[in-house]
Parts: C-alpha cells; sequence; structure tokens
C-alpha cells in the first residue's frame, strides 16, 4: 500500500513511517520541517520538504497517487498564545483544507486524521469517566479549537466526496526512539531526574489525563489502513495518571529522592480524563499492551543507549545528514 504521511518528521509522524515501512509499505513523508526534523525520516521513505499550504502539495498527490493520506501535521502539543491563534488556524485549518482538496483530485482512498483526546473536553465529574467518543466537546485553546473543526471539515468531505475516513483522538503519547524531542511528562521527568535536576510541575500535579506509549499508538495506526472507515475513535490506555503519580513512578525507576518544583499558574488548572477505548477494540481489533511500568522501562533504555551514542562521538562538530529532497 502506498501512503502518505503529512507531518511524517514530527514525532507521530517519523514513527509511523518507520511502523509503515517495516510493515512492508510504500511511504511518502511531507513535512517542512518548521516542527520536525529530517534526521528523523527513516531513509527508506521519500521526502518531500514542502508545506501542506504550498500549491506544490496537489502536484506532489497528483503524481504519487497514495491509497491512504494520514495527516499527523504537529499540533502545538500545550497552549498557544492568543497572538498566534491565526497562525495556528492557517495552518492547521486552511493547511487541513488544501490537504483534503489535494487528496480529492488524486482520487486518495482514505484519509486518517490525527486529533486529540484529553484536551478536546471540558471538565466533567470522576463519575462520568471513562468518557467516551460522544461526549460533547469543550475545546479551550487555538490548537484544539483547529482540531476539532477539523473533525468536522474530514467528515464533511467525505459526506460530499466520498473520501472514507478515520479520525483518531490521542491520549498523550509517551516514549519514542530518541530521535526527536517528545515533550511528554514521563519523557521529561526521567530525563531531569537522570541529569539529577529537580522537574517543574505546574499546578498542583494532580491533573489526570490518560496515557498510552507510542508503540500501541502505531500499532492501532496500522489496524486503521484496513478498518474504522468513517469512525472517530479514542486510541488510548483507558486509565488515569495524575502528574504527582508519574513523577513518582518516574522517581522510582530512578531510584531518585529528589522532589519537584510546583509553580502555580494561570493555565494549570485540574482536570480528570480518560478516554474509553472499548469503540477501537472492537473496531479496530486493537488493544493497548504496554503498561505505564513497561513503558517506562522502555524509555530508560532509549535515553541509556542515546547517551551511550553521545558519549561515543568525536570530539568534532558532526555534520548533519541532508536528504535529497525531491521537487514538483
Amino acid at each position: 500500500m502506498k501512503i502518505a504521511i503529512t507531518g511524517g518528521a514530527g514525532f507521530l509522524g517519523s514513527h509511523l513511517t518507520t511502523a509503515y515501512l517495516d510493515a512492508g509499505h510504500n511511504v511518502i513523508v511531507i513535512d517542512n520541517l518548521n516542527n520536525g526534523s529530517v534526521n528523523a525520516v527513516d531513509p527508506r521513505a521519500r521526502f518531500y520538504q514542502i508545506d501542506i499550504r504550498d500549491e506544490k502539495l496537489r502536484a506532489i498527490l497528483a503524481n504519487e497517487r497514495p491509497d491512504v493520506v494520514t495527516h499527523h501535521v504537529n499540533q502545538h502539543l500545550y497552549e498557544v498564545p492568543l497572538a498566534q491563534s491565526l497562525l495556528d488556524a492557517d495552518t492547521h485549518i486552511r493547511g487541513l483544507l488544501h490537504v483534503l482538496d489535494s487528496c480529492v483530485n488524486a482520487s486518495v482512498r482514505k484519509f486518517i486524521f490525527a486529533s486529540g483526546g484529553n484536551t478536546l473536553y471540558g471538565p466533567v465529574g470522576e463519575e462520568y469517566l471513562p468518557l467516551s467518543e460522544e461526549t460533547p466537546l469543550q475545546p479551550r485553546q487555538p490548537a484544539d479549537i483547529s482540531r476539532a473543526a477539523g473533525e468536522w471539515y474530514v467528515r464533511y468531505y467525505s459526506q460530499q466526496h466520498g473520501l472514507t475516513h478515520t479520525i483518531l483522538r490521542y491520549a498523550d503519547v509517551y516514549g519514542g526512539n530518541g530521535k526527536i524531542n517528545n515533550p511528554h511528562p514521563l519523557n521529561y521527568f526521567l530525563h531531569m531526574l537522570s541529569e539529577g535536576r529537580r522537574p517543574i510541575i505546574r499546578g498542583t500535579g494532580e491533573s489526570m489525563h490518560d496515557h498510552i506509549a507510542i508503540d500501541d499508538v502505531m500499532q492501532a495506526n496500522l489496524q486503521v489502513l484496513t478498518r474504522g472507515n468513517n469512525h472517530t475513535l479514542h486510541i488510548s490506555r483507558g486509565e488515569g495518571y495524575t502528574l504527582k503519580q508519574l513523577y513518582l513512578l518516574a522517581a522510582q525507576a530512578l531510584g531518585s529522592d529528589i522532589e519537584p518544583v510546583y509553580i502555580s499558574g494561570a493555565l494549570a488548572e485540574d482536570s480528570a480524563i480518560i478516554l474509553d477505548n472499548t469503540r477501537a477494540r472492537q473496531v479496530l481489533d486493537w488493544q493497548p499492551r504496554v503498561s505505564i511500568q513497561e513503558g517506562i522501562t522502555h524509555l530508560l533504555r532509549v535515553q541509556q543507549q542515546a547517551q551511550d551514542a553521545l558519549n561515543q562521538q568525536p570530539q568534532f562538530a558532526q555534520v548533519s545528514r541532508h536528504s535529497s529532497l525531491a521537487h514538483v
């Protein structure tokens, strides 16, 4: 199967690229590198350095004729200043519409849209947890508003143009191969504690979110290639951990007694979100398999490998790999 990944040089996109290639698929990566890294792109993929709003995108997809386009253009994981709202909407709404139009023009069979999970829903009582996909959305930050609007545009294109879709609402994704930064709290806590530094926790640390390992996310995306048509799905663990709990797990794994620094902030409010993944289990024949403890063990191994590789580098500047970029 030929698959195009918009945002394929970012954290999720670069992992997806490798997962698809390992499964025997033909992969095209499209990314402007504003939030991604060319060094994170698997060299087996064809790479186009281009913005999704660029008119050349239409010609690229028309020439490549992918069966599936998976849209993982990086959305800011945390709050976007209000002054950047227009820029965020221009990239993640106008840019998405350009991708969708280009998909229709290229007769793409299926469109996969990476949406949010924990940050799309408003505060709810714990008696309503876990939340189903039918829970009303209450996005409060520009990036989340763009995600919610994007979902409706994707559904509209399915209705008007027959473009099959799957919308994936991700829990907070942790882990990684170390090639590109992932700002998830677990990655951050383990990095800070391993360097003997005190991590910062904004607010009380009692905010609870759903968290899922990158390997489980990749397995879900492999299943989505042939399943989940015209569904909106939670890709989640179905469990909640507070920031305090994540910190304690990280400290225990490292045998550290370093205490975090708590700072207050207007945007740091306590909330509890757990995402029901029953529909994804049924529709995709998938289930999350990596426990939080196993995920921490893997993260520590990746961090140690990265440190060992750094220690073995010669003490002079390394020339970074440059891919030969194709242009239309």
